[in-house]
């Protein structure tokens, strides 16, 4: 396998890819829910789509750090690139 088979997009490698991201890229800040009176109190938490999802109080979204959407992006895709790749060589030796 070239490198321009490795990169190339295919079905299976955008939704291993978007799966990647949705359950393990942290780039969304927002409300816990959790209010304080003393310091340091936890009522922001950084996390990943589904985090927000599921929490409890999943209204406030303080930011989104575009850095780490896009690295992550980069990353999810490299991630799933190499898992196809694996199970695609597992395929071929059995």
């Amino acid at each position: 396998m070239n490198w321009k088979e490795f990169f190339k997009p295919t079905l299976k490698k955008i939704i291993l890819t978007l799966v990647l991201f949705i359950l393990f890229v942290p780039f969304i800040y927002y409300d816990t829910g959790i209010r304080c009176i003393t310091y340091p109190c936890p009522s922001q938490a950084v996390g990943s789509i589904i985090g927000w999802l599921l929490s409890s109080y999943n209204f406030d979204i303080y930011s989104i750090s575009f850095t780490n959407l896009i690295l992550g992006l980069i990353l999810s895709y490299l991630v799933s690139s190499t898992l196809i790749y694996i199970y695609n060589k597992q395929e071929e030796n059995s």
